[in-house]
């Protein structure tokens, strides 16, 4: 092989590399920094009749950090979330919508999951966000 091939199979293994290092990664809730309870909005308290809890953790990482992710709950505001941040949201039992959705400056785009909460049941999500800035979130068992 000749230099030109030889730097540029060099540079592709490289660009790999650096791109998948680029990916958010999993961070378990009990691991997670808490939200600060000023960037907390919504369903804190715990709601009277039956009830479960959500569990919200954003992956930590580059991609995506310098901005936190919005976390809505039936359609309410309810969180923003920075990178390697959890929260705790106490959830009236049946069925909710969450979504997620990045500041402005960040893209992203709404992702929107639906739930059903089981009385005294906990659910674990999580936030991640690709090397082209795709937010999901997705059931996790960190």
């Amino acid at each position: 092989m000749d230099n030109e091939t030889m730097r540029l199979i060099g540079l592709l293994a490289l660009s790999s590399v650096l791109l998948a290092g680029c990916s958010t990664s999993p961070v378990s809730s009990s691991q997670a920094d808490p939200v600060p309870t000023n960037r907390l909005t919504a369903f804190q308290s715990k709601p009277a009749g039956q009830f479960g809890i959500l569990v919200v953790t954003r992956d930590s990482g580059f991609t995506g950090s310098a901005c936190n992710t919005i976390l809505y709950i039936d359609g309410e505001k309810s969180a923003a979330i920075g990178s390697g941040e959890t929260a705790k949201f106490y959830l009236p039992a049946g069925e909710r919508i969450i979504g997620v959705n990045s500041t402005s400056m960040c893209g992203g785009g709404l992702k929107e999951r639906s739930l059903v909460m089981e009385s005294g049941g906990t659910k674990k999500y999580r936030i991640s966000i690709d090397t082209s800035m795709s937010m999901d979130l997705s059931p996790t068992a960190f």
